[in-house]
């Protein structure tokens, strides 16, 4: 049955135009309004009363796996609120949790035509567009700049964060995008013209991206790369060194390479990992203040060398004060490893921590413990953990496995679909990215999207 003028339909679309683009979020009496509290909830109502009237049918995806990890997630959190403090932001973070559960089960589940997923991938690169450009326009004209961690950058103007809200959010939705870009740009489409506008579209973010100067996206971006030739590299080195391509490919690097701050930043972002993976590496600077630009030694030194003893030292605080903070969310989890403290009572009980532990006191009554998995695990215990995985290990498998049955185009969407997914879950390793909402309902529709094209993409395959 074709659902070509469904309402489903139509709400999965302005889901796709609107959720990336429009972000607002205000009270109403008690209750919290915002785009996704209304369209999602709509979404579920619609797709029930269709599906009834059958005006709607289900595909052959086999959608029991997600299922059970999503039931057994919800289990788990239920289960941790023996420990929670406080129920309202637990009671309040499952519901979120389950409005991702509903729209990623409706999209993945109802059957939709060929041309509807084109179409809905039309609209979401519209307003992925529109994001991008909307990204540079802001910083061009000085306009609603994010000014947070300017100590640290001497040229910019600030961080840009477009419609999502937060640099670092921003970053995480940009490199959700950029593999699918790239791979459209350098290995679908055959027509230069269409190539060389996708990869323009490609170059937007990425500039976008360099300007939110968040450094663990650059070097998640860097891996998103590595990531795609080494999966799919006779095909990406083949086009990419073609001639219109490798010019394109130069003139962005040379406009990357000098926009503000990202040489010193590129500098600072190798630094930080090497302070990370290295602590105790003798060739690291201890930084701390400015007085400990003496400790590079006797000889004299130039304005350029000082200046990069103040970034590495700036660097290693901003490090100290990472780790101080996942420290913290291991601590909670220690001290709680079974069930956690509850789920969404990070921050209800974070003072509780840092007074009983003064080394992990960074100067606040509550802060995020900037990594979704130590959130899970302080708030619901190894059980939370491990149910929480799941759901994201058999995403990856299904991905996996429907990538070896695809024709060229599926194939592409495949792989860009996981590189970006695998470039979310790392970066949720520096954020608590998983539990933005704008943010994880783009990645739970596009995900449920994808899969069930792809399912039905094979299956047409299949039968040849």
């Amino acid at each position: 049955m074709n659902q070509k003028h469904s309402l489903t339909y139509i709400l999965v679309l302005l889901h796709l135009f609107l959720i990336p683009l429009v972000y607002f979020k205000t009270d109403v009496g008690p209750l919290p309004l915002s785009i996704e509290i209304i369209l999602i909830p709509l979404l579920v109502i619609i797709a029930a009363w269709e599906y009834m009237k059958g005006t709607i049918k289900l595909n052959n995806v086999p959608a029991k796996p997600f299922v059970i990890t999503f039931a057994l997630f919800v289990l788990a959190s239920l289960i941790s609120l023996v420990k929670a403090e406080s129920l309202t932001p637990a009671i309040m973070e499952i519901a979120r949790f389950l409005s991702y559960v509903f729209l990623f089960l409706i999209v993945v589940k109802v059957d939709f035509t060929k041309k509807q997923y084109i179409n809905f991938a039309k609209v979401f690169a519209l307003a992925a567009l529109l994001v991008g450009v909307y990204g540079l326009f802001t910083y061009v004209f000085n306009f609603k700049l994010n000014v947070a961690g300017l100590y640290a950058l001497k040229e910019a103007k600030g961080r840009v964060y477009s419609t999502i809200t937060n640099p670092n959010y921003y970053s995480a939705f940009l490199n959700f995008i950029i593999p699918s870009l790239l791979l459209f740009a350098v290995v679908y489409f055959k027509d230069k013209k269409v190539q060389l506008f996708f990869f323009a579209f490609y170059g937007i973010y990425v500039i976008n991206l360099i300007l939110t100067y968040t450094r663990a996206a650059w070097v998640t971006m860097a891996c998103a790369l590595v990531l795609v030739i080494i999966i799919m590299p006779k095909k990406f080195i083949k086009n990419i060194l073609k001639p219109h391509l490798l010019i394109a490919t130069v003139v962005l690097f040379a406009i990357v390479y000098f926009l503000p701050d990202f040489q010193s930043r590129t500098n600072s972002a190798i630094y930080a990992i090497q302070t990370l993976v290295f602590p105790n590496s003798p060739n690291l600077i201890p930084g701390g203040t400015d007085t400990d630009i003496d400790l590079a030694g006797d000889e004299p030194l130039d304005d350029a060398d000082i200046d990069k003893i103040k970034d590495d030292a700036t660097t290693n605080r901003a490090v100290v004060s990472r780790t101080t903070l996942w420290k913290t969310g291991w601590v909670m989890f220690k001290d709680n490893p079974i069930i956690g403290v509850g789920t969404g009572n990070y921050l209800v009980r974070y003072k509780e921590f840092v007074t009983k532990y003064p080394d992990l006191d960074i100067g606040h009554d509550e802060y995020s413990v900037h990594n979704s998995y130590l959130k899970v695990m302080a708030e619901s215990g190894i059980i939370g953990i491990l149910t929480f995985l799941s759901i994201y290990i058999t995403y990856f498998l299904y991905l996996a496995r429907l990538y070896f049955k695809q024709d060229l185009l599926g194939q592409v969407v495949a792989l860009g679909v996981f590189a970006g997914s695998v470039t979310f879950m790392v970066q949720n390793l520096s954020n608590n990215l998983i539990f933005i909402p704008q943010l994880n309902i783009i990645f739970w529709l596009i995900a449920g999207l994808a899969i069930a094209f792809l399912y039905k993409n094979g299956e047409k395959n299949s039968s040849y």
